[in-house]
């Protein structure tokens, strides 16, 4: 029999329902399925008002997280691999997840194969990156990552994803905008990659620690997003160290820093997106080799033949 820990946090529910439908297929007599929800001492609320959702970005950037409560599992149990599902806040894992790795129990990586599950808006790389990292960090066998997006063309999202978060509501809009969130048909085929690890449970044994998910188009990148993102991180450091300087999240000393933060970020986005679609264009031919180059590195493990 096989051991295999699902852990992940869910603030909409869309990652509590990606990770059933990834684990759909492992649910069987063959395997020991432990299901472990990270729950953090901080609230974090949904839906959100809109100054809780920006008083949380300097702690996601500067890497602040907030202490989680004990887990089920102990942090020497091992398991045969780790299914690990965030969201992504900021550009970075969510808050509650950053705890999960801060924590002694993150300890349970260490030399074992660990599959991460991305669901978020649409720009995911860094976050992606660094999730990467962490379970190095931690001594875990990153073998496998996938990623699914919020439905929608990126000006779609960039009003339906904040709805949602803000009210809760997840309906279209107006009959042209999509429902937000991940669309239903997205997360069903989720189940696919856990039918894939239950028809080779062997392999979770072998020293190989090669992908299982490889060639199941588990890893899309859209190119489009990679400078913006890039731009956002650069603009996001000094923002997130200025805002911590008066105070701690939820403090009312930083209400007007969050606040100018806040604005400067709605007006930035649409610049940003322009300036980074002027890039692409007159630098090119000298962004081609590294731009593909980072895209196989986002698209690896699972992606890259």
């Amino acid at each position: 029999m096989k051991r295999v820990l699902v852990i992940y946090y869910s603030n909409s529910g869309d990652v509590a329902r990606a990770a059933a439908s990834f684990a759909k297929y492992l649910n069987t007599q063959e395997v020991e399925l432990t299901w472990e929800c990270i729950q953090p001492k901080a609230d974090y609320p949904y839906p959100w008002s809109l100054y809780q959702f920006f008083d949380v970005f300097p702690e996601c950037i500067n890497g602040e997280p907030p202490e989680i409560y004990p887990p089920k599992f102990s942090q020497d149990d091992k398991f045969d691999l780790v299914i690990l599902a965030y969201q992504v806040w900021f550009l970075t894992p969510s808050l509650p997840i950053q705890g999960f790795f801060k924590s002694q129990y993150a300890r349970v990586l260490k030399d074992t194969k660990v599959i991460t599950l991305v669901v978020c808006r649409n720009m995911w790389h860094s976050a992606s990156e660094a999730m990467k990292k962490m379970i190095a960090e931690r001594g875990g066998i990153h073998i496998d990552n996938v990623v699914v997006t919020h439905q929608g063309i990126p000006l779609a999202t960039f009003i339906t994803t904040p709805r949602l978060l803000l009210t809760g509501k997840k309906d279209g809009l107006w009959g042209i905008l999509p429902p937000g969130g991940v669309r239903q048909r997205k997360i069903g085929a989720l189940s696919r990659f856990g039918k894939q690890i239950a028809d080779n449970l062997a392999t979770l044994s072998d020293s190989s620690n090669q992908p299982l998910l490889r060639g199941l188009d588990a890893v899309e990148v859209n190119p489009g997003y990679v400078i913006p993102e890039f731009i956002g991180r650069v603009v996001y450091r000094p923002w997130a160290k200025i805002a911590r300087l008066f105070g701690k999240r939820g403090s009312w000393s930083r209400l007007i820093i969050i606040s100018i933060f806040a604005v400067h970020l709605v007006f930035a986005i649409p610049i940003v997106l322009l300036v980074s679609t002027v890039i692409q264009f007159l630098f090119s031919p000298v962004l081609n080799k590294k731009m593909s180059s980072y895209i196989e590195l986002l698209k690896s493990p699972s992606g890259v033949s």
